[in-house]
């Protein structure tokens, strides 16, 4: 083998984050995650060291697609971001002790998460140096090469919340 050229860099992307709030029936969805983890083979078995539903738990739930749909439009008014659709949405419970591992979620083009309740195990971005807190209602959507962590919980309430991939879809016309 004769290796020609070589190249090893590191280049400027988009990325996207983007953090907000919205109103949903938050009762209901922290219902159907405590539903969902009761059947779930994720639980303690992937990044996510908690309880989980499985990943396309919330793709057809109306009260989530509320979110996603806003989260559409919002999608749609940036200049750089491609033709894309909802992949992956599953529902999260961490308890005292449990954590969430660095991980990114490609191959996804966009990753989200959308937090039900309050809490005080932050959301860590170490690549943009950026925490989140969370708060009902509040989420981050970002690019899925973005690494993001949550440290091992020490409090006792559980914090819930929905995390989702959006994937690019290609067009072959």
């Amino acid at each position: 083998m004769i290796i020609e050229k070589e190249l090893w860099t590191k280049i400027p992307r988009d990325i996207l984050y983007l953090v907000g709030k919205v109103d949903l029936d938050f009762k209901h969805l922290i219902k159907r995650i405590e539903e969902g983890i009761i059947i779930s083979p994720n639980n303690y078995k992937t990044n996510v060291q908690g309880k989980m539903t499985d990943w396309e738990y919330f793709n057809k739930d109306p009260e989530f697609l509320k979110f996603i749909y806003l989260i559409n439009d919002k999608l749609d008014e940036i200049p750089f971001i491609k033709t894309y659709s909802l992949w992956q949405s599953w529902g999260l419970r961490e308890d005292m002790g449990d954590r969430t591992m660095e991980h990114d979620h490609e191959p996804a083009y966009l990753s989200g998460v959308i937090y039900l309740n309050d809490h005080q195990q932050l959301l860590e971005f170490p690549e943009l140096k950026r925490f989140v807190k969370p708060e009902k209602g509040k989420f981050v959507l970002f690019s899925s090469c973005l690494k993001h962590k949550a440290a091992r919980s020490f409090f006792p309430k559980p914090k819930y919340a929905i995390s989702f991939n959006i994937k690019m879809v290609f067009s072959y016309n």
